[in-house]
């Protein structure tokens, strides 16, 4: 889903370089959750003369009220190296330790670990400091999964592993890439056959219940725990393109007031539009963007083009302010509410990035219009320069290449956009002059003259 909303940016763009928006570069080796459940386990054996063959696991998480989570394993063994660890217990605690400490695992010093086998399981448990914390309320949150902006790939190796919060409290939020089954713990399924991971912004809220007030204090908590350094991407994302995209508004304005002549045709303006409206459904065929939520989206405005443009042509003198309100802003959001409602949760930030980007253009039309009629513009203004604030916010943190190499994405969107922006404000500002909605101004060269008797 990112891949495709990055083809999105680069069509915007005019760019073909094959650039997936999400991370897609790791920042770190891949990281077991557990280390004794699978292969690092079984590479420590070995060096120890053990031909270990682990059969099953599971990995489970208590975290306490004081924060320190409580992590114990269980492996189930072959039968032989079963009771070559019974016989030697010294020999399973120093190839448990060699686990730890000669391989790259999520929990890299544990404390206070310990080992021991019943019957065919190995169990291995230590404890980890400062997994949670105390949120808003009677919220706990766990952010030990959370990598702080950072892109970090981190793996279930065991086929089952759970988390689980203090005594009478339930799980509040929803993360990604879960598998819970019941309300009062995290679960995912791992193992060689799921391969799953645990996603990088993970956060783990625990409360009394899952009433209204609480899952607020939760998405509070969060919010207060990401705050740094997502508003930290946001600037380095966001800054320059807003920056470029209000210099260019400005530029816009001025341009449009000081080179205005009634040779602007309605006419020729309104086919030009509808012009971009084609060019851009040919560029979504040539991509192949026909069966998801972000082509429905980006069908949706190529469609308004057509249709605006041919507006233009026709019925120039039906042309209300609010009419183009309404035929620009209305249909995306319709659109995106509908996609919404089959889009999973954890895929739902393209939509409203999507969105930010398909309106921007045509907010022009509008805007141009409330110029020409001396309208008030400046919440549409507003609205154009914070688009690439828009487009950013559903995809913090920013994985990948950066920050940086988002910002050079936006500028390059930004500036097409600016460039498609002044055909549809021109647009604009011709309507303006064409119909009869309140008194047209006057001619920036004229003024009116008194005469005496």
């Amino acid at each position: 889903m990112r891949l495709r909303a990055a083809c999105f940016v680069l069509l915007l763009v005019a760019s073909v370089l094959p650039v997936a928006m999400g991370p897609t570069v790791a920042s770190s080796p891949p990281e077991p959750v557990c280390g004794v459940c699978s292969d690092p386990f079984v590479d420590a054996a070995d060096d120890a003369g053990i031909d270990l063959t682990i059969e099953s696991s599971e990995l489970d998480v208590r975290v306490g009220d004081d924060g320190v989570g409580h992590w114990s394993a269980f492996v189930t063994v072959d039968e032989q190296s079963a009771v070559t660890f019974r016989e030697n217990l010294a020999l399973l605690d120093g190839v448990v330790r060699q686990t730890f400490e000669s391989h790259r695992l999520f929990v890299d010093d544990p404390q206070n670990l310990d080992s021991r086998i019943d019957g065919r399981t190995v169990v291995v448990t230590f404890e980890v400091p400062e997994m949670a914390s105390q949120g808003y309320g009677d919220v706990l949150l766990v952010d030990y999964f959370n990598a702080d902006g950072y892109t970090r790939y981190v793996y279930v190796d065991a086929d089952r592993f759970t988390v689980t919060g203090p005594e009478g409290t339930v799980l509040v939020n929803d993360p990604a890439r879960l598998n819970t089954g019941d309300d009062t713990r995290a679960t995912w399924v791992g193992g060689e056959r799921n391969r799953a991971s645990i996603d990088d912004e993970t956060y783990l809220a625990f409360g009394p219940d899952k009433t209204l007030s609480t899952q607020a204090a939760a998405s509070a908590s969060i919010a207060a725990d990401s705050a740094p350094y997502l508003l930290s991407d946001l600037v380095g994302a966001a800054f320059l393109p807003a920056l470029l995209m209000a210099i260019g508004v400005v530029g816009i304005q001025s341009a449009t007031r000081r080179f205005d002549t009634r040779a602007d045709s309605v006419r020729t303006l309104g086919y030009i539009v509808s012009g971009l409206g084609v060019a851009w459904m040919l560029s979504l065929v040539a991509l192949g963007m026909f069966a998801d939520g972000l082509s429905a989206i980006a069908w949706t405005l190529g469609l308004q083009f057509v249709l605006i443009g041919l507006v233009g042509v026709r019925r120039p003198g039906s042309v209300t302010f609010w009419r183009l309100v309404a035929v620009t802003v209305g249909p995306p959001i319709v659109v995106a509410s509908v996609v919404s409602l089959f889009t999973r949760t954890g895929q739902l930030w393209g939509v409203p990035s999507a969105l930010s980007l398909g309106t921007t253009v045509a907010l022009f039309l509008p805007f141009g219009y409330a110029a020409r009629r001396k309208i008030d513009a400046r919440p549409l203004a507003l609205a154009i320069v914070a688009a690439p604030v828009a487009f950013t916010i559903p995809a913090l943190p920013i994985g990948g290449f950066g920050p940086a190499f988002f910002a050079i994405l936006l500028v390059g969107w930004t500036l097409v956009t600016l460039a498609a922006g002044t055909l549809v404000y021109r647009l604009g500002w011709a309507l303006g002059d064409e119909t009869t909605e309140g008194p047209p101004p006057q001619s920036s060269g004229t003024r009116p003259q008194n005469h005496r008797a």
